[in-house]
């Protein structure tokens, strides 16, 4: 799990199958200072978040793919929770 920023929203008007309904949201992983730990990366969304918001995601993939309901899912990371302000 790691602390992140919502940068922005991802549409795709073509995308896999596991992804039909998923709101996409690119976010900065964060290190524990609050500053940029790495490049962006995109993640499915669970709980309504929106640019600006702190997110924690997972990159657990087994978890991502029991969300979805899809083995064959090509996502890795997913937002779980909104951190306590």
């Amino acid at each position: 799990m790691q602390t992140a920023r919502v940068i922005g929203r991802a549409h795709a008007t073509v995308k896999h199958p596991a992804l039909d309904g998923w709101k996409l949201l690119l976010v900065q992983p964060l290190d524990a200072a609050g500053q940029p730990d790495a490049d962006p990366v995109l993640t499915l969304d669970q709980l309504g978040a929106s640019p600006g918001d702190a997110v924690i995601v997972t990159t657990d993939g087994k978890h991502v793919r029991q969300l979805v309901g899809r083995d064959d899912s090509p996502v890795r990371y997913a937002t779980i929770a909104l951190p306590d302000r």
